[in-house]
């Protein structure tokens, strides 16, 4: 691990003798040269990224292309007036300062990514470390090495690597990266993976932005829109295969509209593939077994297969499947399932799910369907999450205006608006004194009477 050691080393180096010292200009240029590098190699990305596992095209515009060219495009929008440093307000007590808070560069970082959305998940935080200023260093996926040998062929054709470099390899290079005294640790990925990245950034104190995941709920109310949710959630199970942070986990269903639900959920299926729409395939063989596994379990307690889609002929197509379930405590509820198995459960009383959802970790999204406006504000009220959306799933994603993030066991920090930009900046506070005057100095010893009645004044 010698060649971690100097490459770290290295880019601390350059940071401190040359990067500290560009301009927000030369930021902006490597930004858009990320851009132009993206539009000119669209089909050759996707190409070698659907190596690692198939995607329908237009998926792939949608989930890996277009929120990274939105997020670079928002970015180059705003990145002026995010590093203008920014006048505070000036209290009575300290009479004759002024007060400024700097956004200076972390330093040195590292972005860890995930297999999901290698592309995406990868030049995001990228675009944000850059336009704050900082070194990077991104460790890819293993299970998506075209992704990342695309990843470093980009990377490598815009930035010397002492400022931005590609670090493949399995998780015990990983491993070792996490241990390394970095400025900041961006990872994406899962909340079990997170614990360990976040004890061992401990051991440095070295902050971090954790973007994890966690059993989404999802509840349907009794005068919800019965197609426009069955269709939305569905497609919430369709898009990447299920393979998405802020996926339908399960969804409760009140009993009134139970059985008239589950029926359009299949005419949503059948709709889906009447055209013989394909979708996209499990990442590999072993997250392939993982979903087997727990259907099996599932159905062995008490869990009734419902619905299957048509399988696709690529490799580790897993079909979409619907499960009824006849108990609360079928162990698919304690699972983060990541995939395209959707559980359905009956409830009679909003009460009782939002109970339920209080007594699990925090997700990192939760989903109502109602057009009841108190139910709205009492879910939103009880509850606590990364994020929430009403008659809809996902695209709270899609707003850059929304902080996106967890909280507790589906996240640490935020990105949306300029919070990526801040995860990697130091706001540094600046005061100003004018020279030889301050009004300290009227409590500077010796204490005398009168300093002990100005002591207790100034404040």
């Amino acid at each position: 691990m010698k060649e971690l050691d100097n490459l770290l080393s290295n880019q601390k180096k350059y940071f401190s003798s040359q990067l500290i010292h560009l301009s927000v200009q030369d930021r902006i240029a490597k930004i858009k040269q990320i851009r132009a590098w993206i539009c000119s190699n669209q089909e050759y990305i996707i190409e070698n990224c659907l190596k690692d596992y198939h995607k329908p095209i237009a998926e792939f515009y949608a989930t890996e292309i277009n929120p990274i060219l939105n997020h670079i495009d928002f970015t180059l929008k705003n990145i002026k007036s995010w590093v203008n440093r920014k006048s505070v307000w000036t209290p009575l007590h300290l009479l004759g300062t002024r007060s400024k808070i700097y956004y200076e560069p972390k330093g040195v970082c590292l972005v860890i990514s995930p297999w999901n959305y290698p592309f995406n998940l990868t030049i995001n935080p990228l675009v944000s470390a850059v336009a704050a200023g900082n070194c990077v260093v991104v460790k890819p996926s293993e299970h998506t090495p075209s992704t990342s040998n695309i990843l470093s062929e980009m990377i490598s054709s815009i930035f010397n690597k002492n400022e931005v470099s590609v670090v493949q390899g399995d998780s015990s290079v990983g491993g070792y990266l996490i241990s390394l005294n970095f400025d900041h640790i961006f990872f994406t990925g899962s909340p079990e993976i997170g614990k360990v990245v976040m004890g061992e950034a401990a051991k440095n104190l070295t902050s971090v932005t954790l973007e994890l995941g966690g059993k989404n709920h999802t509840v349907v109310d009794s005068n919800a829109n019965i197609k426009s949710s069955a269709e939305k959630i569905i497609w919430s199970k369709y898009v990447n295969c299920g393979q998405t942070c802020i996926a339908v986990n399960h969804v409760f269903v009140h009993s009134a509209i139970y059985d008239d639900f589950i029926t359009a959920l299949k005419h949503t299926l059948d709709k889906f593939f009447e055209n013989n729409s394909d979708y996209a395939s499990v990442v590999n063989e072993k997250h392939f077994s993982r979903l087997q596994v727990l259907k099996d379990q599932c159905l062995d307690n008490g869990g009734e297969l419902y619905y299957q889609s048509p399988k696709s002929s690529q490799n580790n197509s897993f079909p979409l499947t619907l499960i009824q379930l006849k108990s609360w405590s079928n162990p698919i509820l304690n699972s983060e399932v990541f995939g395209p198995i959707l559980p359905i459960v009956k409830y009679t009383d909003l009460d009782d799910v939002i109970d339920f959802i209080n007594s699990k970790e925090k997700a990192l999204a939760l989903y109502l369907f109602t057009k009841s406006k108190s139910k709205i504000s009492h879910f939103i009220k009880s509850t606590s999450s990364g994020t929430v959306a009403i008659n809809e799933c996902m695209l709270q994603y899609s707003n850059p205006y929304l902080l996106f993030g967890g909280v507790n066991n589906s996240g640490i920090g935020k990105v949306g608006r300029n919070r990526g930009f801040l995860a990697f900046s130091n706001e540094k506070s600046v005061l100003f004194q004018m020279s030889g005057f301050s009004v300290a100095k009227f409590i500077y010893p010796p204490y005398t009477s009168l300093k002990k009645k100005l002591a207790k004044l100034i404040r």
